[in-house]
């Protein structure tokens, strides 16, 4: 008796090996597309507590800028003083191909750690059909939403 693979089982094996693939791809997209949004809204909560962290540490006005291309904290000694000083820089949500949905945004912790002039403030993220919405009170607590 011969060994070997018929191409009827060769080609039921290679469809079914097909179907599967197309099961399993657009899941694995979508899958992809929710992580990197809930990285994104991840990073901006954490930008926003380093900014409280920075302002209280170092006794000074941190300057937390939030646009869809960078994420920085700069610090300041006092409403006076025109120099800033960078103390954080991080690429921003487009960079891992999330769209920031909202307006770029600058909010200010004062050395008290309170947010100073901040609204209720909301980033949207987007990636396809994954969506996170990070919002900020005008205290400056940061929560993200579904």
């Amino acid at each position: 008796m011969p060994r070997g693979v018929t191409l009827l089982e060769l080609i039921i094996v290679l469809a079914l090996l097909g179907l599967l693939a197309g099961m399993v791809i657009p899941g694995s997209a979508a899958l992809s597309d929710r992580v990197a949004v809930e990285h994104q809204a991840a990073r901006l909560l954490t930008a926003y507590r380093s900014a409280w962290v920075t302002a209280r540490m170092q006794q000074r006005l941190a300057i937390l800028r939030i646009s869809a291309d960078t994420l920085a904290i700069r610090t300041v000694r006092g409403a006076s003083d025109p120099d800033t000083l960078l103390a954080w820089i991080a690429p921003g949500p487009s960079s891992a191909g999330v769209t920031l949905a909202s307006p770029a945004h600058t909010s200010v912790f004062g050395p008290d750690g309170l947010g100073l002039g901040l609204a209720n403030t909301s980033h949207v993220l987007v990636r396809r059909n994954a969506t996170r919405k990070v919002v900020v009170s005008r205290l400056g607590r940061v929560r993200i939403l579904p």
